[in-house]
Formats: structure tokens, sequence, C-alpha cells
């Protein structure tokens, strides 16, 4: 008798202990971005761990909106319910550029043509989710969100002074920058494992 109540009491403790330990995930996921600019895509992996209804982890992806880039980011998701399936999330980091060579600003300068160049900027993501669970946590993850991302392009143009007619070395290469802020609203669609 008192074997088995000991037998009892610490399947029990393990249970507990198993319960309150934490997990990890690992969510590849396609992304629907729709802006100002037009609809594009993203493709996305996240991976990190999870303890009772708090997830953290590290995600980056393919950003194909305006300008190709690669978002970097820390994920971090909170279960809200018993079960956990309904979620809120947020993704902040950073946007590393990675044009296409066709999203490059090809201008003329004094000098000849000229190739602009992009900067890093800022990622965030943040929204609701829904993960139909099965098995040990695995399962289908849709969410709904909001994303900003930043970039920066700066380019040498040729301009002229034409007052009141060209005058001879009127021409000179101006540097031009443009900040982009590109707002978006994001449907994922991803798969737990």
């Amino acid at each position: 008798m008192l074997t088995l109540l000991l037998l009892v009491i610490t399947g029990t403790a393990l249970a507990q202990a198993n319960k309150d330990k934490a997990g990890y995930y690992l969510i590849p996921q396609v992304v629907l971005l729709n802006g100002d600019q037009s609809v594009s895509g993203q493709v996305q992996l996240v991976a990190g761990m999870e303890k009772k209804q708090w997830n953290i982890g590290l995600g980056t992806g393919i950003d194909y909106y305006k300008v190709r880039t690669i978002p970097l980011f820390v994920d971090l998701r909170a279960c809200l319910g018993k079960t956990g399936a309904l979620f809120v999330y947020a993704d902040l980091g950073t946007n590393i550029a990675w044009p296409l060579e066709s999203q490059y600003r090809k201008t003329w300068t004094m000098t000849g043509s000229n190739l602009g160049d992009f900067n890093n900027g800022f990622y965030g993501d943040w929204g609701i989710g829904y993960s139909l669970k099965g098995q040990q946590r695995k399962g289908i993850v849709i969410s709904l969100g909001y994303s900003v991302k930043t970039i920066t392009e700066h380019y040498k143009e040729l301009t002229y002074w034409i007052v009141p007619f060209p005058q001879p070395g009127s021409a000179q290469d101006r540097e031009r920058k443009l900040d982009y802020t590109l707002n978006r609203i994001t449907l994922k669609l991803g798969v737990r494992l």
C-alpha cells in the first residue's frame, strides 16, 4: 500500500514537472502583405521556446514588398485562455536590405552612370492569431496583423541650374536620400512543428 502511494505521489510530481517544463517550437509560414504599393508576399521561419502561456523566439524571412529585404526579429507570443489557442504576438527587429537588380535606381552623373544604394532599417509586426493545435501542441497557425518596415535609399543625381539659361559648369552631382516607411496588413498561415 505504501509503495503504491509513493508511486502515485512520484507520478503526480513528475507530471507536474513536465507540465512546467519549457517546450520548443518551429513555425514555417507564408505571409500575404497588403499595403498602398501592392499585394506582395513573405516567407518566414520562427523558432523558439514556450513556458506556460509565454513564447519567445527568433525569426527571419524574405520580404518582397517594394524592395526585397530580410527581416531578422525577436518573436514574442502570449497565449490567451485556458486552451492557449488564441494568442497575441509582437515581432521586433531589423530589416536587412537585399534588393533585386531591377530595384536599384540607375542615374546619370558627371562621371557616368551610378547605381543607388540601400541601408537597413526597422522591422515590426504585431497582431492576433489562432492556433489549431493537434497532438503535442503541433498544428496550423493563422494570424492577422499590422507590419512596418523601413529602408533608406541613397543615390546621386545630375542637376542643372537653368537661370535664365544653362551656364557652363552649372551641372553638378547631388546626393539624394529617400526614407521609406512601408505599412502593411499581414495575413499569416503556418504550421507549428
